[in-house]
């Protein structure tokens, strides 16, 4: 019996398998390593799933929402200051337009100039909160996800169950654990 041989390239396939002796060599091999391993069914029913949906718990849970309230009272008063800011913009830009034909040059240019920087001064801090905004939210997002790594590392012991799964793209309901974590992520 010829040793096996992984050829390296395709071109060094006989041209029909069935005609070699290498075959009859992977054939075995894939006998002997078949009689060795368990069929899948039996694997199945010894391996117990449960499934965890980490980013609908980060979106839709008690404390998820929580979070989200207190970040939104956080900022409230920032944004309320940029909405004054706003409209005293508006109110600016609507005087200039409507004194515009009786302003001399200079007085038109002082205004426009004053308009210019209380808009580019909006836009700053309009970019600022967007930032500390997103940061604040990450934080608490990460604090929420730590959280949710506890409880779901500590599933397994809790259930009974061999492998808890954190992403798929399909899977039964009756194996998805994810309102059990969410509650004992509000606890």
């Amino acid at each position: 019996m010829m040793p096996f041989h992984c050829p390296t390239r395709l071109a060094t396939l006989p041209a029909s398998p069935c005609t070699s002796s290498w075959p009859k060599s992977v054939a075995t091999l894939c006998l002997a390593l078949g009689l060795l391993v368990p069929p899948a069914s039996a694997m199945a029913a010894e391996v117990r799933f449960a499934v965890v949906n980490v980013e609908r718990l980060l979106v839709d849970s008690a404390s998820a929402r929580a979070a989200a309230a207190q970040i939104d009272r956080e900022f409230a008063p920032r944004r309320q200051r940029v909405q004054a800011q706003l409209r005293q913009l508006r109110e600016m830009s609507d005087k200039l337009a409507r004194d515009a034909p009786g302003l001399n040059d200079r007085e038109y240019l002082l205004r426009e100039r004053a308009a210019g920087e209380l808009e580019r001064e909006v836009r700053r801090t309009q970019a600022q909160i967007g930032e500390d905004f997103a940061e604040r939210n990450a934080a608490e997002r990460d604090v929420l996800a730590r959280r949710i790594h506890h409880i779901v590392v500590a599933l397994p012991s809790q259930l009974g169950v061999d492998l808890v799964l954190t992403q798929t793209i399909w899977h039964r309901p009756a194996i998805d654990v994810t309102d059990k974590v969410g509650a004992l992520l509000d606890k």
